[in-house]
């Protein structure tokens, strides 16, 4: 085993510090696999984009002392997410989602572990309130990559309890691993249970594997006014960004 399991009080911490109670109307939208920052280029690439957005849903977030410092420079209160702990730093490593807004609410869902390594992924959702007086429910999802179907949905399914009980303005999103076509399916069977919209993007510089992409986002009760996908080395996923506003 290359990893430990996290206690139950280790799985959620916070850091950072929002300036907001409440998320605007309108508001931009941050989606990025991190590749546990190992890249020379992630500390820029990660201010620009911490700069433009009110929500950053973040996946392979290895929080060692010089990401934490950079979470904690940034105007966004930080919920992490450990799947594991490194075996040799104990350094946490799982999602992170960033707000102008502190949650009033957090859940997480350990989904199905990855073959070789047992490693587990997970799923982790946050209740943020909006100056419309709604509640918004965002939910940010590292899917299972290297496993059959059976695993792959049951993992998708953690994501499915969280969503199809809130009636309120959603969003979703994360590195979904949907790389072939059985694996997309299902994820377009999760989005129409749960009322969900997919957000384009033209030019689809999304990441790819095996020719699919595999990072995605989707809302419910908020109308796409842009969004672009921005190219970089700073990581091995390409960061996707969305201007949304409440419908």
């Amino acid at each position: 085993m290359l990893y430990r399991q996290p206690r139950p009080e280790e799985i959620v911490t916070q850091s950072g510090c929002a300036p907001e109670r409440m998320l605007p109307r309108e508001l931009t939208v941050c989606v990025w696999n991190w590749q546990k920052s190992k890249r020379a280029g992630w500390p820029k690439e990660f201010n620009a984009l911490a700069d433009a957005a009110d929500l950053f849903l973040a996946q392979e977030v290895r929080l060692t002392p010089h990401v934490t410092t950079q979470l904690e420079q940034t105007t966004l209160s930080w919920t992490h997410a450990a799947s594991f702990f490194s075996l040799k730093k104990q350094e946490p490593i799982g999602v992170a989602t960033g707000a102008k807004t502190v949650p009033e609410q957090i859940w997480f869902k350990q989904g199905a572990r990855e073959p070789f390594f047992k490693m587990p992924k997970m799923t982790l959702a946050v209740l943020l309130p909006l100056e419309t007086g709604q509640k918004l429910l965002a939910v940010n999802v590292h899917a299972i990559n290297f496993t059959g179907l059976k695993l792959f949905e049951q993992n998708l399914s953690r994501a499915a309890e969280l969503l199809l009980g809130f009636d309120g303005p959603v969003i979703l999103g994360g590195d979904f691993n949907a790389w072939n076509q059985k694996r997309r399916n299902l994820l377009e069977d999760l989005a129409r249970s749960a009322r969900l919209t997919e957000v384009p993007f033209s030019p689809d510089t999304r990441t790819r594997c095996l020719g699919r992409t595999v990072d995605f986002l989707f809302t419910r009760g908020l109308k796409t006014l842009a969004a672009g996908v921005r190219c970089t080395d700073a990581s091995d996923h390409n960061p996707l960004l969305a201007r949304l506003i409440l419908q």
